[in-house]
């Protein structure tokens, strides 16, 4: 299932509904699976934004691209390549356009909703 995050301030942000579960955990809300619909209000901007850093920050798998550039210099050494589509997406890739949204809606004082379902 598509997950369609949108704001008056940004283009929309479109996930898969397993990816969004994540993004909106990590965030703060604790769904066993993501509602039909949802919102983060202006005044709920702030907690959730810096909740979704925080777990940016503590999840080992997202630290900065530039850390990987020697294991992927390796690789090429080692003529051991990895297709693209089989490497682990790490909570800072995936986050990052919603946390976008998120700070943009936040300083533009607007909100951030969402809805399941198809983006057209």
């Amino acid at each position: 299932m598509l997950i369609t995050f949108r704001s008056d301030i940004a283009g929309d942000v479109l996930m898969m509904a397993e990816q969004a579960r994540t993004v909106l955990q990590a965030a703060g809300r604790e769904y066993e699976t993501v509602p039909e619909m949802g919102v983060f209000t202006v005044t709920q901007l702030e907690e959730a934004i810096r909740q979704l850093e925080q777990a940016i920050n503590a999840d080992p798998d997202s630290a900065p691209d530039h850390q990987f550039d020697d294991k992927d210099r390796q690789e090429e050494d080692d003529e051991i390549a990895v297709h693209p589509i089989s490497e682990n997406v790490s909570l800072r890739r995936r986050a990052y356009p919603l946390l976008d949204m998120m700070r943009q809606a936040r300083a533009a004082g607007k909100e951030v909703v969402w809805e399941r379902g198809s983006a057209w």
